[in-house]
């Protein structure tokens, strides 16, 4: 039974290095070549970290009705933590996890999280916030916002905080977690609209907003936003051409 126990911690060990030796694409959760991945502009590497993505205002009142059908299908996995210099970026080990909005399925790559949010409600802002980062096969990408309130502590940040690296280019793993864990109870009422990232990544992201807010305490809260880059050179973007989905 040791002998089975070892064995098995022995081919984690090898998946996880393995893991680590071949970084993601950020646009798309695929890997590529090591070569191309450090020559790729430092912008591009940090395209979906959210460095070169405006602070985005949505104006709730400009929101039509209109219902859209969302599945959260998250599983236990292994995490790879990642620091790239601007936020903690939480990668899966599997293509397990996955959401479905309108019959279309859309694979989890990673989240990360942002201190203070980047997007505001009605110019209300959040002291942190979640991106949950997925990409269908043909490269389309969604974005799941979460917004976290101040309040009780938070059993999924308990979880991860001590294993959260400090500085750029750390990385390290935490196995058995899921992360249905931060998603609020209802997550069948939410905002969705389109908009482009800032150059030179220039995607067009699907954004879902869960209108119920979770929560973190103080001190968690804190943890991260002492790990957080700064891009002083952001500006906000109003967007009010939004769908609200109850």
């Amino acid at each position: 039974m040791k002998f089975k126990t070892l064995l098995f911690s022995l081919l984690v060990a090898n998946i996880l290095f393995a893991y680590e030796q071949m970084p993601q694409n950020a646009s798309h959760g695929n890997f590529i070549d090591k070569n191309k991945w450090k020559n790729l502009d430092r912008n591009w590497v940090y395209c979906e970290s959210g460095l070169n993505q405006d602070f985005i205002n949505i104006n709730t009142k400009k929101a039509t009705s209109k219902n859209h059908s969302l599945e959260f299908n998250y599983t236990n996995d292994s995490f790879g933590l990642i620091n790239d210099g601007y936020t903690i970026k939480m990668h899966f080990a599997s293509n397990g996890s996955h959401i479905v909005l309108d019959n279309i399925g859309y694979n989890l790559s990673h989240f990360h999280f942002h201190t203070p949010s980047k997007i505001s409600i009605n110019n209300q802002s959040y002291p942190l916030e979640i991106h949950f980062s997925h990409v269908s096969q043909k490269g389309d990408i969604i974005v799941v916002a979460l917004l976290l309130q101040e309040g009780r502590e938070n059993p999924f940040i308990k979880k991860i905080i001590r294993a959260l690296p400090k500085k750029e280019g750390d990385k390290l793993y935490v196995q058995g977690l899921n992360a249905n864990e931060l998603l609020p109870n209802n997550i069948d009422s939410f905002y969705i609209f389109k908009n482009q990232l800032n150059k030179p990544c220039n995607q067009e992201i699907t954004w879902i907003i869960l209108k119920e807010n979770t929560q973190a305490s103080k001190e968690q809260i804190q943890a991260i936003q002492d790990l957080m880059g700064k891009n002083k050179e952001l500006k906000t973007k109003n967007i009010s051409k939004i769908e609200e989905s109850n």
